[in-house]
């Protein structure tokens, strides 16, 4: 008689299959593994306060079932486990297939709502997708509205448009955002981390500029008046011809020079000329760093935003001058970015020789 021996079998060719799944939807990462985590599931699951009760209530009623034999019970059961493994099925149906994206304007500036436009589409050949939620990962904005759509339909796009506040100016690197659903019956929170880096530069914010003046500057009689608007007539001698930039007056453009040149040229005048002002911020660190001097500083740093603004809009040329750089006179609605962008990305120096610590704001008109 031979003696018996406890044996396994195991499916290799599927659980073969099982793992080129899992390596194909990108389960281990190589990025993971050197952070000490060695394994990471595609999806996350998460009770909801219903899921909660009716987990609480299966348990209940599988105890009494064990204990009283009582048939009606284990079919109580049995339905309870089915709804739950349905639900695992039907989730994990309308979660898969889905490309996403999201995009955000050009121009964004602090503390004012940003539309984020996210476009879905639903690559499965049969199954639609249903309650489906898109939420940025990002724990540094705030996301005013985000995405929710309830039905995708199979091969459809759909776009929606939903609201960011990013609170301060800077460049902001979003990571990814997260996908998740609660179909069909709100047991559980199903969801999936989706990788999508992005950079975003925010300018900063923008005031007007009487309720942006707390630094003292001088500014002279004619910088809070409309500046002159120089046409082709009367007895104003052209002072140069420079290219034409967003915000000019047509009426400035030099055809015979845009002729020549395959590019719009613009006329500028000697009465042009005497209209522009230089904003120079002192980003200056003092050695001790007092308190608030972070928030003085940003609001200094708003504050040459707000003038910026102020002046380029009355038709003034506009420089900006720092210790971290500088951007020349211009004019134009373009210029205003370029200066933005210098003074998003600005942040105090330590003083040089023949330079008082202290940050600060002057005007310098031309």
């Amino acid at each position: 008689m031979f003696p018996f021996r406890l044996t396994l079998s195991a499916p290799f060719p599927f659980l073969m299959w099982a793992a080129a799944r899992l390596a194909k939807i990108g389960v281990f990462k190589t990025k993971e593994i050197k952070k000490g985590h060695f394994f990471k599931l595609p999806r996350k699951i998460a009770f909801t306060k219903f899921g909660v009760r009716f987990t609480i209530l299966l348990l209940v009623i599988g105890i009494a079932a064990i204990n009283t034999g009582n048939n009606l019970m284990y079919l109580i059961v049995a339905m309870m486990m089915s709804l739950i493994i349905i639900s695992g099925v039907m989730s994990e149906s309308s979660i898969r297939g889905l490309k996403h994206s999201r995009a955000l304007p050009m121009h964004v500036f602090a503390g004012m709502p940003v539309n984020v436009q996210w476009t879905v589409k639903n690559t499965k050949r049969h199954f639609p997708s249903f309650s489906i939620s898109l939420n940025e990962t990002s724990p540094d904005i705030s996301e005013l509205s985000g995405c929710y759509l309830i039905k995708i339909n199979v091969g459809v796009t759909v776009e929606k448009a939903g609201a960011y506040i990013f609170p301060r100016r800077g460049i902001y690197k979003l990571q990814g955002f997260k996908v998740s659903t609660r179909f069909p019956f709100g047991l559980f929170l199903k969801s999936k981390d989706v990788d999508s880096n992005m950079e975003v530069l925010v300018y900063p914010r923008i005031k007007p500029v009487k309720q942006s003046r707390r630094h003292t500057y001088s500014i002279g009689a004619s910088a809070d008046g409309d500046a002159h608007k120089a046409s082709g007539g009367g007895d104003t001698q052209i002072y140069n011809i420079r290219d034409y930039v967003t915000g000019d007056d047509s009426r400035l453009i030099h055809w015979k020079s845009s002729a020549k040149a395959n590019k719009l040229m613009s006329k500028e005048f000697e009465t042009e000329k005497r209209k522009g002002v230089i904003i120079r911020v002192d980003n200056i660190e003092p050695e001790k760093v007092y308190d608030g001097f972070y928030e003085e500083f940003e609001n200094m740093v708003e504050d040459a935003a707000a003038l910026a603004a102020h002046f380029i809009k009355k038709g003034f040329y506009v420089g900006i001058k720092t210790f971290s750089g500088d951007v020349p006179c211009r004019t134009g609605t373009m210029h205003l970015y370029r200066i933005l962008r210098l003074l998003a990305l600005i942040q105090p120096v330590k003083p040089a020789g023949g330079h008082d610590a202290g940050a600060g704001i002057k005007i310098i008109e031309l």
